[in-house]
């Protein structure tokens, strides 16, 4: 393919990009030739290869194109579904849009972790609250923190329990979901528990095989005639790896592994957000902006090459024998050889062919329509991501109220997934580690058991984590406060909402403090109108003068 003087100098600056803008041409070429003899193959043959089937989204080639056939979950999850996954872990390595908002989840929805809150059924246990306050403290929070804040609990002993739901969080929105065995481990002097933790990445299920999917068994998971998942199936290693594990028969060997076992306990999680009836398989978070986020890219790369070449490109003379002389070092163009080419350096001069006028270049850079453009994108994908603009770029250049409404709702969305997390992931392991605690003796629950109900009565809980923040904390506190002193909120609630601490957590250190400050003379004075605290003496007052 003939090179005009404008790909020579793309070449001789980034050869690399020079062989991609050939290679498209080329494409171009044989698409328009293909399309004489055979009309519309051309669109077909487009479709297929082209940025929607690169990224993982083959319907996004245009909308005539679209393929409208209804099909049920499992066909539309599974199709697309390693493309789409091997595409969202490349741009949640490489993206820093991806990689923003994926973090942005993680610092969100875990931050330093959700915390146990122990929440006990009083009605059903027939507990006071103080008898209900002292089982938690005595037994269930100290119990649960020795297992939870040592990475024993790990079964690779990397991650304590609160950096794995970040890694379970992690993993499930690259990948679309991910699985949690939890298998037996030994007993160590400084643990007592037998419960291990492994998160294992989406690729470790699948067929064996790689066998076809069947009415039974879809995406790794086999089910029942109601379609409830019964078991899966554990590759012994990644598909992926280039070293064959230990103890491995081949490459997708492996073995079938019921989600709950025969005496009841849990032994697999699956994490991912179901959003289809019948979806067997979770979704990539990003798969939706997957061709959005590589247009940018591609359109960035092309913004920064025009600008590297434009700067080179300084000027064009013409000369009576279509030659010039070397200036600046460049090479002379026509004199055969290796001089044949066009030499580019800053403020080189390139002869051009008589007949044509000298003339200037002029950069255009910076493109004045290339951050507007891309901000404009870069809103969508919020959208799609359910983060709004302003966090998703880090930048809160608008008003007081404009940034408190973005912050307020990217908040229903991180409380929800936080929800989910707590449900998934932090629940039934606590669940299970709780059967274990009661079954050796570490933890006293009369009946726990012999009756379902009083099972569920002692496991309750909720999973506190980091509170969102607040732009303006004096109005926040005061606003609780006011929300407090008319009984339309709790101090639990709002101590959660507040500092994403456990009120009943942090009350005897609170009592420790009161107590201490009166001791030293130090009881700072109460509002008006407010109770004093039990045991203490009001402070005498002032003679009044009528």
């Amino acid at each position: 393919m003939t090179m005009n003087i404008l790909d020579r100098a793309i070449h001789q600056v980034a050869p690399v990009w020079s062989e991609r803008r050939q290679a498209a041409r080329a494409r171009v070429e044989v698409l328009q030739q293909l399309d004489k003899l055979l009309p519309g193959a051309a669109a077909s043959a487009s479709m297929e290869g082209g940025t929607g089937a690169a990224s993982g989204n083959p319907s996004s080639a245009g909308g005539r194109w679209w393929r409208t056939t209804p099909r049920d979950a499992r066909f539309d999850t599974l199709r697309h579904l390693p493309t789409q996954r091997g595409a969202s872990r490349e741009l949640a390595r490489t993206s820093p849009i991806a990689v923003g908002a994926i973090n942005t989840n993680i610092d969100r929805v875990v931050g330093t972790g959700l915390a146990l809150s122990a929440q006990p059924s009083l009605t059903i246990l027939g507990w006071s609250a103080d008898q209900a306050a002292e089982w938690k403290a005595r037994y269930v929070q100290p119990e649960f923190g020795l297992w939870a804040d040592s990475t024993e609990s790990d079964i690779e002993r990397t991650l304590n329990f609160y950096q794995q739901q970040a890694l379970v969080l992690r993993s499930a929105l690259e990948s679309g979901d991910c699985f949690t065995i939890m298998p037996d481990g030994e007993l160590t002097p400084t643990m007592p528990y037998r419960l291990r933790l492994q998160v294992l990445e989406a690729d470790r299920v699948g067929n064996p095989l790689g066998a076809m999917d069947t009415a039974q068994m879809s995406g790794g998971i086999r089910f029942d005639d109601g379609g409830a998942p019964q078991s899966c199936f554990l590759y012994d290693q990644h598909p992926g790896g280039a070293i064959p594990a230990l103890h491995t028969k081949g490459l997708y060997s492996g073995r079938w592994e019921d989600f709950v076992g025969r005496s009841g306990r849990r032994r697999i999680l699956h994490h991912f957000r179901k959003l289809r009836p019948g979806m067997p398989r979770g979704v990539p978070y990003l798969a939706p902006i997957i061709d959005s986020i590589k247009q940018i890219a591609r359109y960035t790369e092309a913004e920064i090459m025009a600008a590297v070449v434009t700067a080179y490109l300084t000027v064009f003379i013409e000369t009576p024998t279509g030659t010039a002389a070397p200036i600046f070092g460049a090479a002379t163009p026509g004199a055969g050889g290796p001089g044949d080419e066009i030499g580019l350096g800053m403020g080189a001069v390139v002869g051009l062919a008589p007949g044509e006028k000298p003339h200037a270049v002029n950069p255009g850079r910076p493109n004045p329509n290339f951050e507007p453009f891309i901000l404009a994108v870069i809103k969508q994908m919020g959208i799609a991501l359910s983060i709004p603009y302003e966090l998703l770029v880090k930048q809160f250049n608008s008003s007081y109220s404009a940034s408190k409404a973005a912050l307020l709702d990217a908040w229903v969305y991180f409380r929800g997934v936080r929800m989910w997390l707590g449900l998934s992931f932090c629940q039934p392991v606590f669940e299970t580690w709780f059967t274990e605690a009661v079954a050796i003796g570490r933890i006293p629950a009369p009946g726990f058991f012999a009756d379902p109900l009083l099972r569920w009565a002692y496991t309750r809980a909720a999973w506190p984590g980091d509170s969102m923040g607040s732009i303006n904390p004096k109005d926040e506190v005061d606003a609780y406060a006011s929300a407090i002193d008319a009984r339309l909120m709790t101090r639990e609630r709002a101590e959660w909402e507040l500092f994403g601490s456990d009120w009943n957590a942090t009350y005897g250190q609170k009592l420790a403090e009161h107590d201490r400050l009166i001791k030293d003379g130090m009881q700072p004075t109460p509002k008006a109108g407010a109770a004093a605290p039990a045991g203490t003496k009001p402070a005498a007052q002032k003679d009044q003068q009528p």
